[in-house]
């Protein structure tokens, strides 16, 4: 949680607790033998491209153990140490337009088992518009959408390392791939309480569909960029 003080005129000092921006998507590397490691993606305004030991991510030995042991990992660049380092969480920062796409590196040893299986829960969170999992060899091999049936194979046994790319939307409409465009307004804005009460392409005394007079915190995303605001609705 941050703590955010604004000030306007005519109205007092005000402190708000509201919640970070975070997105997260959850799912499961497995095999058929019932062998399941569980794995989070997702983007978060206080992220950064290392491992953050504050927002739930931890660093595990960059190494799968004995062959004939199921397990998955996620594998992520340390841009300051430079080397690479393996975790099972693994957010990222918030991209700087309203539609962005993140990919996230995945290594999977099937031990035992012959096939992964891949299940995630379904409709996506919001703010992803699709997620969809490839080969690192061609990229064509293997595409596994994360769609409604919630669960995708991979038969292949000479593949290990695959790509996790997920699309995210902070705009007020989803188009399709290769067709996003950066949203020229996006408003957000809650109570005091943290309770969204208005979200959209414009502000409300704009539409004529206004909300409760009082004072309203949120952010605002305009060409592109995202910034915080205080918002006073009169009476």
């Amino acid at each position: 949680m941050q703590v955010w003080k604004f000030a306007a005129v005519g109205v007092n000092v005000v402190s708000v607790v509201i919640a970070q921006v975070r997105v997260e998507l959850p799912f499961t590397v497995g095999n058929e033998l019932g062998e399941v490691i569980a794995l989070v993606v997702g983007v978060d305004e206080r992220a950064t491209d290392r491992i953050d030991t504050s927002l739930g991510e931890w660093e595990i030995p960059p190494m799968h153990p004995p062959q004939d042991v199921f397990h998955a990992a996620l594998r992520l660049y340390d841009s300051v140490d430079g080397e690479w380092k393996w975790t099972y969480r693994d957010l990222r920062p918030l991209g700087r337009r309203d539609t962005f796409a993140v990919s996230h590196r995945l290594l999977v040893q099937r031990g035992k088992g012959d096939t992964i299986i891949l299940r995630w829960a379904y409709p996506l969170p919001e703010h992803i518009d699709s997620a969809v999992l490839t080969d690192r060899v061609t990229g064509t091999l293997v595409r596994i959408p994360f769609g409604a049936e919630q669960q995708g194979r991979i038969t292949n046994k000479f593949l290990e390392e695959f790509v996790l790319t997920v699309w995210y939307r902070f705009g007020p409409s989803s188009v399709p791939d290769g067709e996003r465009q950066p949203t020229p307004r996006y408003v957000v804005l809650y109570d005091l309480l943290g309770r969204l009460c208005w979200r959209g392409e414009e502000f409300p005394k704009e539409t004529g569909r206004g909300i409760a007079a009082g004072i309203y915190v949120g952010w605002l995303r305009e060409a592109g960029q995202r910034r915080h605001l205080l918002w006073v609705q009169p009476p």
